[in-house]
Formats: structure tokens, C-alpha cells, sequence
């Protein structure tokens, strides 16, 4: 299964750690119910489409975490760029989530437009490939009741 989300971000201004619970929803009446996702001081709603139940009400939990990494690495992206006197070339970072048996992979494909020469390409990059949320998502993870 693939998905694809792109996010264009030209200019960043603050960002805000998301806190908060994740996909709240429930059933009724055997359809299931859109899942609210408070995020920092935002809220919005996670919905999928399943054995006949649920919708589109709102992006696929799975769409959620390609968002998480396409949005951190657009931010690192458009950092790299403003430290390097950048300002004006635009940042798309698009992202695809493959799940398989053995592995998940994300696959993602930045673009900077107007194109930069081959020394601040190389430099973005090399940022978006240290990109926090990246980071995250590399490390080992494990998953326990609160």
C-alpha cells in the first residue's frame, strides 16, 4: 500500500512540539467513528476506510505519520536554506510510506525550486537526513501502556 502526502512550506516562522492524545475514535452503530487528534493547541481528525467502516473524514493514521516526516523535513530544509541566505527557493518535500512484512520504509523526494547549485543541495540534504522527527522514527521503538 501507498500513500503520498507533499507538504510546500515557504516560510516557517515557530514550531510547537505536537503533545497530546492520537486517534480517539470509537465505534457506533458498526461504523467507526473519525478519531480526534489533539495536537498542541490544534485539533483535528484521523479516519480511514476498513472492512466497509469509516470514511474520509480526515487523513489515515498512516497519512499522519508521513505528514509528521515530510512537514520535520521541510522545516530542517527550509532552515538550511534561510542559514545559507536562501530565502526565496521554495521547499516541497514529498513522502511515501511502504509498509511490508519484514520492514517499513519511507521513501521521500525533496525539491527546491528554483533549483540551487550542487554544494547547497548537498547541504539540505545532509540537514533533512538529521531532521528530528527522521531521527525518531530510526531509533528502535517500543510501545508500553501508560
Amino acid at each position: 500500500m501507498v500513500r503520498r502526502i507533499s507538504h510546500l512550506v515557504d516560510m516557517v516562522d515557530s514550531v510547537e512540539a505536537a503533545k497530546g492524545d492520537c486517534c480517539g475514535g470509537g465505534r457506533s452503530a458498526g461504523r467507526a467513528v473519525p478519531g480526534q487528534v489533539p495536537c498542541g493547541g490544534n485539533t483535528g481528525l484521523a479516519d480511514t476506510l476498513k472492512n466497509g467502516a469509516g470514511g474520509s473524514a480526515g487523513p489515515r493514521p498512516h497519512e499522519l505519520l508521513e505528514a509528521a516526516l515530510a512537514s520535520c523535513m521541510t522545516i530542517s530544509a527550509r532552515m538550511a536554506l534561510d542559514e545559507r541566505g536562501l530565502a526565496d527557493v521554495k521547499v516541497s518535500v514529498s513522502v511515501t510510506l511502504e509498509r511490508a512484512d519484514a520492514e517499513t520504509r519511507f521513501r521521500y523526494d525533496l525539491v527546491l525550486d528554483p533549483p540551487v547549485d550542487e554544494r547547497h543541495h548537498k547541504a539540505v540534504a545532509e540537514r533533512i537526513a538529521r531532521s528530528p522527527v527522521r531521527e525518531t522514527l530510526s531509533k528502535s521503538l517500543s510501545f508500553e501502556p501508560v
